[in-house]
């Protein structure tokens, strides 16, 4: 971690997985804490405005941000692209050294920082430099977020592979879950099966599943207001925190750094 910023940056094995959900019940639940929080969603696609419903505007709310949105989230694009084509089609690109000092701003008024990733890890914001490139260069440990679903077990720990290469720290996995499901239904079997491999295999803290909450597709803020209570969040928030029992929560990518070719 930053030695001068404290916070994590919260990515995903793909888009849809629930970064944003993930990312803003944290906020509301580190605030009930007491914590001053400060948010980041440094690039968004598929960007349709000032309406509640982008990532950056629940962000924003969630953390009752008085700052200019432009300040959490420099680069808004309305089309629903890879944010190296999203750029490309408004006619600007993305610059990390824009970014990395909004970010320093926000970090200097903020406890924490929470920092949503758009896509995957790998997913290009820049003829050069991938989203991989920002993780490393904000320098907060990531939280993977991850679907319960089969499938699941590669893409989380094909990421953790591509964070490793980098020495990025992981400080843990949450397993999302985008549908009700049963323990006795395939779709429940598994989900134990994705959570038991993965606590097995990747080293690191897995948390989860985070609870199907209905509440959400008919009022946000109400279904939000759920899931920041709910057990999994809780116990992310100990784990960012520092608060959790575990004490080896945070650690060093395990495979020997690889070089990226630029």
């Amino acid at each position: 971690m930053n030695a001068e910023h404290r916070g994590i940056f919260i990515t995903g094995t793909d888009t849809g997985v629930g970064k944003t959900l993930v990312t803003t019940a944290l906020v509301l639940c580190l605030k009930q804490r007491g914590l001053s929080v400060g948010v980041m969603k440094p690039v968004e696609t598929g960007y349709g405005g000032e309406g509640e419903g982008s990532d950056a505007a629940r962000l924003y709310a969630a953390a009752g941000m008085t700052d200019p949105v432009e300040a959490m989230s420099p680069y808004r694009f309305p089309d629903p692209l890879a944010p190296l084509d999203a750029a490309r089609r408004a006619g600007t690109t993305i610059q990390e050294r824009k970014i990395l000092a909004a970010f320093r701003v926000l970090a200097a008024r903020h406890a924490l920082m929470l920092v949503e990733g758009a896509g995957g890890v790998l997913v290009p914001i820049s003829k050069k430099a991938d989203m991989r490139d920002l993780i490393e260069g904000i320098g907060l440990p990531a939280v993977l977020v991850g679907r319960t679903a089969i499938g699941s077990i590669n893409h989380v720990l094909l990421t953790m592979e591509a964070l490793a290469r980098r020495r990025i720290t992981i400080l843990g996995i949450i397993l999302n879950r985008t549908k009700e499901t049963a323990p006795a239904t395939v779709d429940g079997m598994q989900e134990s099966s994705t959570l038991a491999l993965l606590r097995e295999r990747s080293g690191v803290p897995v948390i989860g599943p985070l609870p199907h909450e209905p509440l959400l597709s008919r009022s946000w803020e109400q279904g939000l207001a759920a899931m920041a209570g709910s057990a999994a969040i809780n116990e992310l928030a100990d784990l960012v925190t520092g608060t959790a029992k575990r004490t080896n929560v945070l650690r060093p990518a395990r495979r020997s750094p690889v070089r990226s070719r630029k």
